[in-house]
């Protein structure tokens, strides 16, 4: 039974990349060299494995009718840059990707390999400028393989905000880990502004704008909120022993003070970010 659904899954892998070459061919060859030599060695090659070879065609049969629509040679070599990167991961991960995808259901399984994970992923990554976020997709799309049940508006969702970020965007979050969650040397915002040569004003844009993807919370904000609840249960409270047969003294409130300048911690989803694009 293994055996026929190798075979059965080789087949699909065949057909799905001979029939988007057949298509693209002359596209791939003349524009793209790279990119159609390292598809052609993939597909029907017997070093590389089933699970490779399947995602491959699923690949290949999504990217080649976008071919004919590259018109300018810098789009074209970012294009090829990003698919090969995206490939070239596949084969050095291609161990992980295979256990990952034979644990999922079928219909789970073919959502990454020819369905809307996979397009979402290559809705990232096409147009992708930064290297480092091309990386990022292609670590969160197989660590997404991963999960034991993933949803699709969950799997949607994460490449949609991950495609508002940047490199800068990462660099920002990672220094809200906490030291001893983090495996690589602690940076402070002072390194991260002289390295990226920003001024203040521009780190605190950044923070604000992780804080509005979900990925920051405003420690201001938190202490706003307790003290909020802090005084609605002393006005509660004074009200109850005004009405009170034998009232007691309520005391003062004790408020938190709320800084002038903005403070933040990284929330879960901030975490689970960082988890989900290191490398699988």
């Amino acid at each position: 039974m293994a055996e026929n659904n190798t075979s059965k899954a080789k087949e699909i892998a065949q057909d799905l990349g001979e029939t988007a070459l057949e298509v693209g061919a002359t596209e791939f060859l003349e524009n793209l060299p790279e990119l159609g030599t390292a598809f052609a060695g993939i597909i029907g090659n017997e070093a590389i494995s089933t699970a490779i070879q399947t995602l491959t065609g699923g690949l290949l049969g999504a990217i080649a009718p976008s071919v004919f629509g590259i018109k300018l040679s810098y789009q074209q070599k970012r294009f090829e840059r990003n698919i090969l990167k995206l490939v070239n991961t596949a084969i050095e991960k291609q161990t992980i990707i295979e256990q990952r995808l034979n644990q999922l259901e079928s219909s789970v399984r073919e959502s990454f390999i020819d369905g809307v994970y996979r397009d979402v992923l290559l809705d990232n990554i096409i147009s992708e400028n930064q290297e480092s976020m091309v990386q990022y997709n292609i670590n969160g799309y197989i660590n997404m393989m991963g999960l034991e049940n993933p949803n699709d508006d969950v799997v949607i969702t994460f490449f949609n905000t991950l495609s508002q970020m940047n490199q800068l965007d990462i660099r920002v979050l990672r220094l809200y880990l906490p030291t001893y969650e983090s495996e690589s040397k602690q940076e402070t915002y002072v390194d991260v502004i002289n390295d990226e040569h920003i001024e203040i004003s521009q780190y605190n844009f950044i923070r604000e704008k992780l804080y509005r993807l979900g990925m920051l919370e405003s420690k201001n904000e938190e202490y706003r909120d307790g003290n909020l609840d802090t005084l609605c249960k002393t006005v509660t409270e004074l009200i109850k022993q005004l009405y009170a047969k034998n009232p007691r003294e309520v005391n003062a409130p004790k408020l938190k003070r709320i800084s002038k300048t903005e403070s933040y911690h990284i929330t879960q989803l901030g975490r689970q970010y960082l988890s989900f694009i290191d490398e699988p």
